[in-house]
Order: C-alpha cells, then sequence, then structure tokens
C-alpha cells in the first residue's frame, strides 16, 4: 500500500513537470500510455465453484435418463466420485436413488437401458465404443 502512495507521487511530480508521457499505475505494474495495453487475464484469487452440478436439482429415484448419466453401460455399476465430479452429498444422494430404481424396478441392474445410451454425458467420461 505504502509503495502504491509513492507511485502515485512520483505520478504527480511527473505531472507538475510537464512531462508529455503520462505514466498509468496500476496494482503492480507502471504502463506508459504510448505503450500497447495489457492483456486481460483471468483473476487467479477467484474462489473455486462451490457446488457441482446436482446441487440446484432435486435427485429422484424415478428419474431414470438422470440416474443413468452415472451408471456405466457396459457393467451397470455407479461411477465414483472422482470420475462424475459430485460432491458427497449428490453423490450419496445418487447412489442411493440408483439402488431404490433397481429395487424397485425402474432400472436395469445389469446394464444401461439402450434408450438412454445416445444421451449427451454429463460427466465427459469417455466410453470405448
Amino acid at each position: 500500500m505504502l509503495a502504491l502512495r509513492g507511485l502515485k507521487r512520483i505520478h504527480s511530480v511527473f505531472l507538475q513537470r510537464g512531462n508529455t508521457r503520462s505514466l498509468t499505475v496500476t496494482s503492480h505494474v507502471v504502463q506508459h500510455k504510448d505503450d500497447t495495453k495489457l492483456l486481460e487475464m483471468e483473476n487467479p484469487y477467484k474462489e473455486p465453484q462451490t457446488g457441482c452440478l446436482l446441487c440446484n436439482v432435486t435427485v429422484d429415484f424415478k428419474n431414470t435418463q438422470l440416474l443413468s448419466q452415472f451408471v456405466s453401460p457396459h457393467t451397470g455399476r455407479t461411477y465414483g466420485r472422482h470420475i462424475t465430479g459430485l460432491c458427497g452429498r449428490k453423490q450419496k444422494e445418487v447412489s442411493k436413488a440408483i439402488k431404490k430404481a433397481h429395487s424397485m424396478g425402474f432400472m436395469s441392474v445389469t446394464h444401461k437401458h439402450p434408450q438412454f445410451m445416445k444421451d449427451p454425458n454429463i460427466c465427459g467420461i469417455k466410453h470405448l465404443d
């Protein structure tokens, strides 16, 4: 903060002496106005996204199309958190809903329903076809 105040004082001194090249003071860079502009970049201190894909969605065992996105089409196993990218709470809700859908007969246990094979991937999983 003190260094920034010092740069502002230097800037005012340059302006009082009639210097034609004025300085632009930014948070960490002193740049001349006749030079090219700095490139805009993403904030490196930006907070990471809080939540996952399903944090604002209610998970229901009757929504088999949504639940089938988290099941392997070949083995019928539920994908883990490291693959789905869900938070812990939603991963548990999804796995419980899948088990309930299996027991109630809404979803097949051993494989994915052929109707849902061409749905877009939510998780970004690449299957060998």
